[in-house]
């Protein structure tokens, strides 16, 4: 999905994706995030440096939302939290973020300065949220993007649109919202259509072993959903522990983006390969430019 191959279909082509795409700002004055387990919060609570130490092991991009997008990223992953005494639903990762509707207006920005491109947003982790707040949540998506959301209530019509097709409709970008709220509204399409294996491992070579036994054993499906190759490794507590001083960029995106780049740059894009890549720190290490030029193996 990108112009120069303005006639592949989106799960065809390669999306460069950002992980935990809201968490380049945390608020370290907020105490620990809701979507902590308690051992995390009586931990910081407990440590002098607690709070800085979960600062460090808990940001994951350096550029906003809109920096990202300018950078070439087509693919957001937005975790929500409600915090307790703001009215708001903000994005949360260890610490809270921004509101969701500022990350939203940066998008919106984005796409209002770049009316041919295109983007996927996908809602996957929820915490400390009631049905209301879901509601309001997806009734400021609306608000804010309107009539170009393409619609989750006839997905399947996606997989023969190219970015040509696309830009004949308002359409600009695809909203996953993998909570059952989602169906009180047709704007919205469920996680059964995108497709996100998450290695959970703080090894590089585990990582890759991971991946390639996915793509030989063909994990993906190939039905028309998109795929989430993650170029991620997740510290464990002893990790965390044993390098408290160090953080996740230092210790563990430095080794994650290089392993995933080295792996993935002889692979193939197509309905059954390589699809959506997102990776930490997404201006580092070549990541955008790697993972797009994979894109010219589509025309050959």
């Amino acid at each position: 999905m990108y112009h120069a191959g303005f006639y592949v279909h989106m799960t065809d082509g390669i999306i460069t994706g950002s992980h935990d795409s809201g968490t380049y700002w945390l608020d370290r004055a907020g105490g620990i995030a809701e979507d902590e387990p308690s051992f995390v919060r009586t931990l910081a609570s407990r440590c002098c440096c607690g709070t800085s130490v979960v600062y460090r092991w808990a940001l994951t991009q350096n550029l906003s939302v809109k920096g990202q997008l300018e950078h070439g990223v087509r693919y957001l992953d937005l975790r929500l939290c409600g915090r307790p005494g703001s009215p708001d639903v903000h994005v949360a990762h260890g610490l809270y973020g921004h509101r969701l509707q500022d990350i939203l207006s940066e998008i919106k920005a984005f796409l209002d300065e770049n009316p041919k491109e295109f983007v996927l947003l996908d809602f996957n982790h929820f915490h400390n949220m009631t049905a209301v707040d879901h509601r309001e949540v997806l009734i400021l998506i609306i608000k804010i993007f309107g009539e170009t959301i393409l619609g989750g209530d006839t997905p399947m019509s996606a997989w023969s649109m190219t970015l040509e097709n696309l830009w004949k409709t308002p359409a600009r970008l695809i909203v996953f919202y993998g909570h059952p709220s989602r169906n009180e509204f047709s704007f919205f399409w469920s996680e059964e259509y995108l497709q996100s294996p998450w290695a959970n491992t703080s090894s590089s070579s585990d990582l890759v072993n991971f991946h390639q036994h996915n793509y030989y054993n063909s994990a993906r499906r190939g039905s028309g959903e998109f795929y989430v190759w993650q170029a991620i490794l997740t510290p464990s507590a002893t990790t965390i522990v044993a390098n408290l001083c160090s953080s996740l960029e230092r210790k563990l995106a430095s080794r994650a983006t290089p392993a995933f780049l080295d792996w993935v740059k002889d692979k193939v894009p197509s309905r059954v390969g390589i699809n959506i890549c997102s990776a930490d720190f997404v201006e580092k290490y070549n990541f955008i430019p790697s993972i797009l030029s994979l894109n010219e193996k589509v025309h050959k």
